[in-house]
């Protein structure tokens, strides 16, 4: 997990330097030159051709994430959540629309190496930005309630890059949490993936054509989600009413190129959706 937070993170710095960039992600370009040897899967052939299919899509995602944030806000949430924050840097390089309080969730190892890269390097978080020490295995809820979480305020929950390495259960229990924690008017948006992603034509050849230790096969034995249910149904048994965007779509949208592993107009490509939504009434 750590290691795909760097890769994330490689590829939103890739994009801050583009002149056409989508977003601007300093600590990004920051947690990069801290990585070092960290990055080094990433960086081998096979990490280029990874690379080179997942093409402009976690800027999309990026982009897509910081739009809800922004609209989530406009519509009075005054509390934001991001779970598994890893090296989020929303807290810093957004420009909120009003007064934010954001919670940041993540392992202590994970949140200490941030905080070493953002000491003194970056400026001062345009919110009230509050670390929370939890696994997501245990009892985060209490832990976010410990550092000042209000439950009964609108709260907007951003769940990225996250809910593919839970098993089905694991991802029910997550949003079942979620769901007693939030009030009327709260927000939520999610990365939704499942192994199916793994049974295309092109991952099974590449899989097959991979070593043991090969960043595919790292990726692979990450992923736990089996659910086969409509993401969308599935949030609406939690409460939400969503909509749910492919790739494409967002690729449409934001003027770029579709990445070559969710296209649908290639044979045996991937499918990932974003989705977001509302507390149903």
């Amino acid at each position: 997990m750590g290691s795909t937070a760097l890769a994330v993170a490689s590829a939103r710095a890739l994009e801050t330097i583009r002149p056409d960039r989508l977003f601007d992600d300093q600590i990004a370009l920051q947690t990069v030159a801290a990585a070092g040897a960290q990055l080094a899967a990433w960086s081998s052939s096979r990490g280029e051709l990874l690379r080179l299919a997942m093409g402009d899509y976690f800027a999309l995602r990026t982009r897509y994430f910081d739009d809800f944030l922004r609209d989530a806000v406009d519509s009075g949430c005054r509390q934001v959540v991001v779970l598994a924050a890893g090296l989020d840097a929303r807290a810093f390089r957004l420009s909120w629309p009003a007064p934010v309080r954001l919670f940041e969730i993540d392992r202590s190892d994970v949140l200490s190496f941030k905080d070493r890269i953002i000491t003194g390097r970056v400026p001062t978080p345009g919110c009230v930005r509050t670390a929370v020490v939890a696994d997501l295995r245990e009892d985060w809820p209490g832990a976010l309630r410990a550092q000042g979480f209000d439950p009964l305020l609108p709260t907007a929950w951003l769940v990225e890059g996250l809910m593919v390495y839970l098993t089905e259960q694991e991802g029910e229990d997550l949003l079942t949490r979620i769901g007693t924690l939030s009030a009327p008017s709260s927000r939520f948006a999610v990365e939704y993936g499942s192994l199916a992603m793994f049974q295309t034509e092109q991952a099974r050849a590449a899989l097959a054509d991979a070593t043991d230790d090969d960043v595919m096969h790292t990726l692979a034995s990450l992923w736990r989600n089996e659910s086969t249910e409509d993401p969308v149904l599935r949030l609406a048994r939690h409460g939400w009413s969503t909509v749910s965007h492919e790739a494409a779509d967002l690729a449409r949208t934001y003027g770029r190129p579709v990445p070559p592993a969710f296209d649908p107009a290639l044979p045996g490509t991937g499918r990932i959706s974003l989705i977001s939504g509302s507390r149903t009434p």
